[in-house]
């Protein structure tokens, strides 16, 4: 047992130091990355004008897929609502209909599937609606009615298969003479906002290369300024990651800011914009409402991070291998 006691404590001492080596590393490597965050934001105050050139640079490349992005979402939103309150299909009956047969015609429509619940208005019933429309007592006097009697069917979907097939069927029906929907407008707004959709996203994309070519260009200059320093790193047995660590937080908080002023610009365009773009949307029975700003200063501001950080990582990595020669 005592000539036990000595190998244990040996290597007690020895975890001990692993141990202690280990945490050590890891209060360093997190040192490392609080004084480069802290050098990043020092330099853009020591180069205000420089640095907020790029910063507005950026912010006005990315407003203008995000405020098309935005209004594609505000036109899914028209859609949605239209489809939600004007979600029906009217349905002209002829003349000589007998209420036997309405009420089993409007039987099969209840079974369907889209359909959600459907209503009988008479001849009787849509001239005293039409009274109501023209502030007219009565049209009762009107022999012989023509209004035909019609049936709204609410749908729970106005566009599909389904649909399509649904109202075939209706039209071949010997009781109906005609139908009426909205569905062709959902349809053409749901085209025109994957239209938007699609073109701000490859926006997005071209325009977010020319972020990094932005992006880029300020941290070259940088580089060049620091060549002396990196070279000595180098020599010092400094790790590429080590020395691109600094560079990489520069190009992340530049996008950063770019992103989150970019949507500062969009929410004023379309605080400015708000209320025209209302009083049309109050034509056609809908309302728009300025998207939340946390949110779009939550996308563009991860956005130009990512990109930020993708242009240092590109340039530095670069620039690390060919002019410092690790």
């Amino acid at each position: 047992m005592s000539r036990a006691q000595p190998k244990d404590l040996s290597a007690a001492r020895v975890n001990s130091k692993s141990t202690a080596r280990g945490e050590h590393a890891l209060s360093a490597w997190a040192q490392h990355h609080r004084r480069c965050f802290k050098d990043a934001l020092w330099r853009l105050l020591r180069r205000p004008i420089s640095a907020w050139a790029t910063i507005v640079t950026i912010a006005i490349v990315l407003a203008l897929p995000g405020f098309i992005m935005t209004l594609a979402s505000q036109i899914k939103e028209i859609g949605g609502m239209w489809a939600s309150e004007n979600g029906q299909m009217n349905v002209y009956l002829v003349a000589n209909a007998h209420n036997d047969q309405i009420e089993s015609f409007q039987a099969w429509l209840k079974q369907q599937q889209v359909v959600r619940d459907s209503r009988l208005i008479t001849p009787e019933q849509g001239l005293d609606e039409l009274a109501k429309r023209l502030n007219i007592n009565s049209l009762g006097d009107i022999q012989p009615n023509p209004l035909p009697a019609v049936i709204l069917v609410h749908l729970n979907q106005l566009t599909g298969e389904t649909v399509e097939s649904l109202k075939r069927q209706i039209r071949a029906n010997p009781l109906v003479a005609s139908i009426s929907e909205g569905g062709a407008w959902i349809k053409r707004l749901q085209e025109i906002s994957g239209f938007f959709d699609q073109l701000s996203w490859w926006l997005l994309g071209l325009f977010g290369i020319t972020v990094i070519f932005v992006i880029g260009n300020t941290l070259r200059l940088e580089l060049q300024e620091r060549r002396e320093e990196l070279a000595l790193m180098a020599l010092i047995g400094s790790t590429s990651r080590y020395m691109l660590r600094p560079l990489l937080y520069d190009g992340a908080i530049t996008g950063l800011l770019g992103g989150m002023l970019a949507s500062g610009i969009i929410y004023g365009l379309l605080t400015a914009l708000a209320t025209p773009i209302n009083n049309l949307a109050t034509n056609y029975g809908a309302h728009i409402t300025v998207i939340a700003p946390l949110l779009m200063t939550g996308l563009l501001g991860s956005i130009g991070l990512f990109l930020g950080w993708l242009s240092a990582q590109m340039i530095g990595r670069n620039f690390i291998k060919k002019s410092v020669r690790l």
